[in-house]
């Protein structure tokens, strides 16, 4: 393991290729996240299912899924088998998502009882390969197989289940720890990675100058100052970067599956945490409670650091500030994906300013579980304590 900020990762001599540092398109910026910032044409189902049949002989019938970037369709083939096929967006770099497979068959080595998508290999027996005819010629695609099961997003969660989803996580993130993580692809210039959090400035520029945006330019001036000196100092591994309630499928009591492995990096292993975190705070007003059931699960997996614990607050704060810019951004942009991009951008909004208001709030008593040292003068509002995350007995 190394540090967020990448330099002490990196054997003396390494050198990140210009095209990737630069961006896959040649664009000079070193900070530009090329796949998100640019549009990319649309593949239609006939396009794909010409594209599927000659690259991995499947067939059946396709029907569109959501995606931020990529093209990805549900593919319903004979015998009821199901596959997710991904076009990666025009300008992707072919080295993302051959690390992106090159993880799930990793995971499938090492934790084959983690639920993730297995990887369906081409007719040429590669995990991916790159469309070689017709109107698709060049674009990159892979088949995953597809999992079962409701996405978190429709599951009503429980302490239990929630305090299961951080022990997933840390179980992901221990069969990741024993990934080769050299490829300097997994460094690359990425929007959600909170260790990159000054390449969300250009972005905010660009907004109209607002009572908003002035809220949002503060805070990550905040965060650039005071928090991303802390976090480069903490420990970095391979992390799935993104355990939201729309990459995580489950039923009441277990998790089902854990899906899109796209923002998967080298980066701050307490990063993973809180953004799993980011996704389970409350309606009602113990807003940290229910994040505080799903830290208290991958605790108890994997112990984090005091340092670690102690950024915890601001992190999950850093992954709200960045949906909502990165989010609205895109959605000014890219009006014809607007409803699915800013499908959570409310709900963020709100949980912004209710963190920001936990400040000067009062401190009711946590029923669920202790939160860990610092939360108390960062967020008054989870119970104060010294000690880590913890339960009288795991669910």
């Amino acid at each position: 393991m190394g540090t967020c900020d990448g330099r002490r990762d990196r054997k003396a001599g390494d050198v990140i290729p210009n095209d990737v540092a630069a961006g896959h398109d040649g664009s000079g910026d070193p900070l530009l996240d090329v796949t998100r910032l640019t549009p990319s044409a649309a593949v239609t189902s006939a396009q794909a299912a010409g594209a599927v049949r000659a690259s991995f002989r499947l067939s059946g019938e396709l029907d569109r899924l959501p995606g931020e970037t990529d093209d990805n369709f549900l593919l319903r083939a004979s015998g009821e088998k199901r596959y997710v096929v991904k076009f990666a967006h025009l300008r992707a770099d072919p080295r993302v998502i051959s690390a992106q497979v090159r993880v799930l068959k990793h995971i499938e080595s090492v934790a084959g009882e983690l639920p993730v998508p297995r990887v369906v290999p081409a007719v040429d027996g590669q995990p991916w390969t790159v469309v070689a005819d017709g109107p698709l010629r060049g674009r990159v695609v892979h088949v995953i197989t597809y999992l079962d099961g409701q996405l978190l997003r429709a599951v009503p969660t429980s302490v239990g289940l929630r305090y299961r989803l951080g022990v997933t996580l840390a179980e992901l993130g221990r069969a990741l720890r024993e990934f080769d993580d050299d490829d300097p692809v997994l460094r690359r210039p990425l929007l959600w990675d909170l260790c990159q959090l000054a390449q969300l400035r250009p972005l905010i520029a660009e907004r109209p100058k607002t009572v908003d945006t002035s809220r949002l330019d503060e805070q990550l001036s905040r965060l650039v100052a005071e928090v991303a000196p802390r976090l480069a100092a903490q420990r970095t591994q391979l992390v799935h970067n993104d355990f939201s309630p729309d990459h995580v499928l489950a039923d009441a009591r277990s998790v089902r599956g854990i899906i899109d492995f796209g923002d998967v990096t080298v980066t701050a292993l307490v990063n993973d945490v809180a953004i799993a975190a980011a996704y389970q705070l409350s309606p009602e007003p113990d807003l940290l409670g229910p994040a505080l059931d799903l830290i208290s699960g991958y605790y108890a997996t994997t112990p984090l650091t005091t340092a670690e614990l102690d950024l915890l607050p601001d992190l999950i704060g850093a992954r709200i500030l960045a949906r909502i810019v990165i989010s609205e951004w895109r959605a000014a942009r890219f009006g014809e994906n607007r409803a699915y991009i800013l499908r959570n951008t409310p709900r963020a909004w709100d949980h912004l300013g209710r963190l920001q208001a936990t400040s000067s709030a009062p401190a009711p008593a946590s029923p669920t579980a202790t939160p860990p040292s610092g939360w108390s003068t960062a967020y008054p509002t989870a119970t104060s304590s010294s000690a880590p995350p913890a339960r009288t007995a795991a669910p």
